[in-house]
């Protein structure tokens, strides 16, 4: 398993893409950044070319993104604009691909949230158009789109590794897959044994505290390694992400989040 971090929540640049951080997770010793991908397509040009340039030099490699639609971008509901959306994406994982990305996360609950009234089947199928949409898109950039279940305070649709699981299956698509994300399991008190159900649908992992959404620490009440021997029982040898704040001192915090996290791997 590989351990990365999202730069996102501990961003300070202007944009909050974390390009001024990328030296720091690479000295670290993390094994590859996942970038933000919404606020990456809102850059200016100049901040899009020194996020480029930051990559390339970080000694790192960009395997994934996260944000993948803004809330602007509704993918749901009588509001939603599917060729608007496709355009965003075509541009958007051309980019990434460019930058040697591998994995797209779509969670994006402000896009995709039902509006209140509106039928859960409708917005299933609204949602699986738009996935049959982006299969075509990600194939031949040898991308894939993970989707990522949110707990139900911030998402009405797709709160459960199982619901993301079945419209996964049902669609049967080579690059639409799953994300399993710690925090939002937990929120949700969502038994975490689905991980075993998942199998080599599972292509991404996202990690952080439930208390405060914090990154991994020793002694926060978390049972971090039986999580990691669920996935260890699927064979799971993919990326698991950092993506949670801090409390206090950045550097300080990912470097012993990373260090766990490692003793878990290799125990």
């Amino acid at each position: 398993m590989k351990i990365g971090c999202c730069l996102g929540p501990l961003a300070k640049d202007e944009a909050k893409t974390g390009v001024t951080i990328i030296p720091m997770i690479a000295e670290l010793g993390f094994d590859y950044l996942e970038l933000p991908l919404a606020q990456m397509m809102s850059a200016t040009d100049a901040q899009r070319v020194e996020l480029a340039k930051a990559v390339e030099a970080g000694g790192i490699p960009a395997m994934a993104c996260n944000n993948f639609f803004p809330a602007r971008l509704r993918l749901t509901g009588p509001e939603a604009k599917l060729d608007m959306a496709l355009e965003y994406a075509k541009e958007a994982c051309e980019w990434v691909a460019s930058l040697g990305v591998k994995i797209i996360v779509l969670g994006s609950s402000g896009a995709k949230n039902l509006p209140a009234g509106f039928p859960y089947e409708a917005g299933r199928e609204q949602f699986s158009e738009l996935l049959h949409n982006l299969e075509n898109l990600a194939s031949p950039l040898e991308l894939t789109i993970a989707i990522e279940p949110l707990n139900s305070e911030e998402s009405n649709f797709i709160t459960s590794v199982g619901e993301g699981l079945a419209l996964v299956q049902d669609l049967s698509l080579a690059h639409i897959k799953l994300l399993a994300d710690y925090f939002h399991m937990r929120k949700e008190d969502e038994d975490l044994t689905v991980i075993t159900k998942a199998g080599n649908e599972l292509r991404h992992v996202h990690i952080a505290a439930k208390q405060g959404r914090l990154l991994p620490r020793e002694g926060d009440g978390e049972d971090y390694g039986r999580f990691f021997q669920l996935l260890k029982t699927i064979g799971y040898d993919a990326g698991i992400s950092l993506e949670g704040g801090v409390s206090s001192d950045a550097l300080v915090e990912a470097g012993a989040a990373l260090k766990l996290l490692r003793s878990f791997c290799i125990s």
